[in-house]
């Protein structure tokens, strides 16, 4: 006789509500500050807005970082949650990037603004990535 054996189907129910649980504190935090500050082409952040060196650029990276990092602290633990926890680490990084560049002073040198570039387009892009990775959790990824 198995002693302590784990039922297959209640350890996936349980996955799947931790995933849809997950997928619903996240969504709702995104919900607040997407309308916010846009995302993907109407983010201050995108590559190709006026506003990309500005501070409104800045404060969406903090937004979109604090959202990152909200994200994080509903997956802690062990395992799982691998997409999730790649966005929230790219995330991270092109925020802390862009500040330390100093992007959001409209930096005159062209290497700057050039190394600027990247991480700015991880943060326009960080609302919808966060919630891909949501989503992605639902399926085990």
């Amino acid at each position: 006789m198995l002693a302590d054996s784990v039922d297959p189907v209640s350890a996936k129910a349980a996955r799947v509500a931790t995933a849809e649980k997950v997928k619903s504190a996240v969504e709702s935090k995104l919900s607040l500050d997407e309308p916010r500050f846009g995302s993907g082409s109407k983010s201050p952040c995108a590559t190709a807005s006026a506003e990309m060196f500005t501070q409104k650029c800045a404060d969406a990276a903090k937004a979109t970082d604090a959202d990152a990092s909200f994200a994080l602290t509903q997956i802690s633990g062990p395992g799982g949650f691998a997409a999730l926890r790649s966005v929230v680490g790219k995330i991270q990084k092109a925020s802390a990037t862009y500040q330390e560049l100093g992007c959001a002073t409209n930096p005159t040198k062209t290497a700057t603004r050039r190394a600027c570039l990247e991480p700015a387009a991880v943060l326009a892009q960080g609302f919808p990535d966060l919630r891909d990775g949501a989503n992605l959790g639902l399926a085990g990824k």
